[in-house]
């Protein structure tokens, strides 16, 4: 017993020196061993210059679901909320223009309409005709825009801590931008751990050679992402509260109860405007739902798409 202990120790700190010595190796491991469990494969389809990566699962013939990403995200954000969906839905979700494995191009408008418009070639790229949409943050803002202009295509609209309306209460992330500090761009390593903390209520599991891996690539891209942070910032065009009443898609507004970074009294601004609007608040939650509780809400997720009238 004592010599098979011995050996179990001595096996773990190989691992460990091992994805010590070979970080990179050791979280893309990791990534690709949490999107096989949740029944996703990585796949490419380059649409003229930009090469679009996305993650892809289920049964080919079922409805879709299309998630979409939010401000300094990519397409794992999805993963573990979409193990409860690939079983009968199939999953797709890209990383959007400007984050993730896309190429940051310095000349491109990265505000949401050109975004918007990047989205629906990558829909046609894949022959989608009808499809869920999901959005995440930004990703939701996006998504609620996509709804208004192409309502045809929309089996439903789910919006998770959406951006795009202002919030009756000031968040945490807005007195911070007053004081001239972004937590959602960390400039060190410190940064990345802090905005973790800020982001989330309950902080999602990130094996360290991972989280080590994303804070590298979080500090690498800070700079692209502040143009793009100032871009979304002054589109002023882009506001929700114009179109809200007239997305005449079956919507779910799921939030959580402390998000620091998109108030959740913006639901107030938002139920009475959208016409079939349900609304889901989740408690000890804060701005990322589906990592911070990906199984929970996925459950809300689908009690909300399982039960549609169309």
């Amino acid at each position: 017993m004592k010599k098979i202990l011995t050996y179990l120790v001595i096996l773990i700190a190989g691992l460990i020196s091992l994805m010590a010595l070979f970080p990179e190796q050791s979280a893309k491991l990791g990534i690709s061993a949490e999107r096989f469990v949740s029944g996703l494969e990585y796949k490419t389809v380059v649409l003229g210059d930009e090469t679009w990566h996305y993650l892809e699962g289920g049964p080919k013939d079922a409805e879709v679901a299309l998630l979409l990403h939010g401000f300094g995200g990519e397409k794992d954000n999805w993963t573990r909320f979409s193990k409860s969906l690939t079983g009968d839905y199939r999953v797709i979700a890209p990383d959007l223009p400007g984050f993730g494995e896309s190429s940051r191009h310095a000349d491109w408008d990265y505000s949401l309409q050109p975004q918007r418009g990047r989205v629906e070639a990558f829909v046609q790229a894949l022959g989608l005709e009808q499809f869920h949409l999901v959005g995440h943050s930004m990703g939701g803002h996006l998504a609620a825009l996509y709804a208004h202009k192409y309502p045809e295509q929309l089996l439903s609209l789910a919006l998770f801590c959406n951006s795009g309306v202002v919030a009756p209460d000031e968040s945490d992330m807005w007195r911070a931008l007053a004081n001239g500090s972004n937590p959602l761009i960390p400039e060190s390593l410190e940064d990345f751990d802090a905005l973790l903390a800020f982001a989330s209520h309950k902080q999602p599991f990130v094996p360290w050679p991972v989280k080590g891996v994303l804070a590298q690539r979080a500090l690498d891209h800070a700079e692209f992402n502040k143009l793009i942070f100032e871009t979304l910032k002054g589109d002023s065009s882009s506001n929700l509260e114009p179109v809200l009443a007239n997305i005449n898609a079956p919507t779910l507004i799921l939030w959580g109860e402390y998000d620091r970074i998109v108030d959740v009294s913006s639901v107030n601004v938002m139920q009475p405007l959208l016409p079939r609007a349900e609304v889901v608040i989740m408690k000890d939650t804060g701005h990322l739902p589906m990592l911070e509780y990906p199984a929970a809400t996925a459950m809300h997720y689908l009690g909300f798409i399982e039960n549609l009238e169309l």
